[in-house]
């Protein structure tokens, strides 16, 4: 099995070439880089917002963008999100730099106590401090949110909030261009969302049941399993509770899905 934490041997993990991100027992059910504009500065969109670590109490400042300074341009078919000044994706995971603990903002300081306790002994134990610099380049976001993934199994989270985060890994990957590591956390996050679809309760972080199925869909239609990809669309359009935008989107999916699989019988008869 790949390695997929190779990249945080830096900082101190050195024992994790056979760690198991998702377990294969799914049955499913039936039925671009920092982009920076060149007018604004990209240090005029961001402040220090302070945080207080839930596993060794220290405070600490990390990068955030300010509300309303980056603006929403864009949505690709796999709800990819594309803004005028920066990726806020890049500065979404949240880095202790004393001890090492990562997890997404919104869920940073959501710890048990015996998560704690499992944090310091798998990963703050190994951590060798690194500290970011204030402008994130996509190779950092990429470490951050590795090691946000190492620490959420180690928590032992559900697998949609996995899934989560390899999505978002996924994402940065095709800003990189990096084809081969975009597919591995695509096909991550496909595992970990259908894991979720079918044992957890939604929504997960800010994705509901049918914004999940979207997903899956899109994810199946990049992966050429076009069948499945229309499967899983099919239940996003038909449901009578589907609000009208992710409709419209799904119906745009389907009308790519069917141009992709014709083209591709195409190339095959020729």
């Amino acid at each position: 099995m790949e390695n997929i934490f190779e990249d945080l041997k830096s900082l101190g993990f050195n024992n994790l070439d056979e760690v198991e991100l998702f377990t294969s027992d799914v049955k499913e059910k039936t039925a671009d880089g920092a982009k920076i504009n060149s007018v604004v500065s990209l240090e005029s969109v961001l402040y220090d917002k302070t945080y207080i670590c839930p596993i060794c109490d220290k405070v600490f400042t990390s990068k955030a963008i300010r509300s309303g300074k980056n603006r929403l341009m864009s949505v690709d078919t796999g709800l990819k999100p594309l803004y005028d000044i920066v990726d806020p994706i890049l500065y979404e995971c949240i880095v202790c730099p004393s001890c090492g603990y990562a997890a997404l903002g919104k869920v940073f300081s959501s710890v048990s106590p015996k998560q704690s306790s499992w944090i310091r002994e798998k990963i703050c134990s190994q951590y060798k401090g690194q500290n970011y610099p204030d402008i994130i380049t996509p190779k950092d976001a990429i470490e951050r949110y590795k090691l946000a993934l190492l620490n959420a199994m180690v928590k032992k989270v559900k697998d949609g909030e996995k899934a989560y985060l390899c999505l978002k890994i996924a994402w940065i990957y095709r800003d990189m261009e990096d084809s081969e590591n975009e597919k591995v956390f695509m096909q991550y996050a496909l595992t970990g969302f259908l894991n979720a679809y079918n044992k957890e309760r939604f929504p997960i972080f800010e994705l509901d049941e049918l914004t999940t199925a979207y997903i899956i869909a899109d994810l199946y239609r990049r992966f050429e399993e076009y069948d499945k990809a229309m499967q899983w669309v099919g239940y996003v359009i038909l449901d009578k509770h589907v609000s009208l935008k992710l409709k419209t989107r799904g119906l745009h999916l389907k009308s790519l899905i069917k141009e992709e699989k014709n083209n591709k019988s195409s190339i095959h008869q020729n």
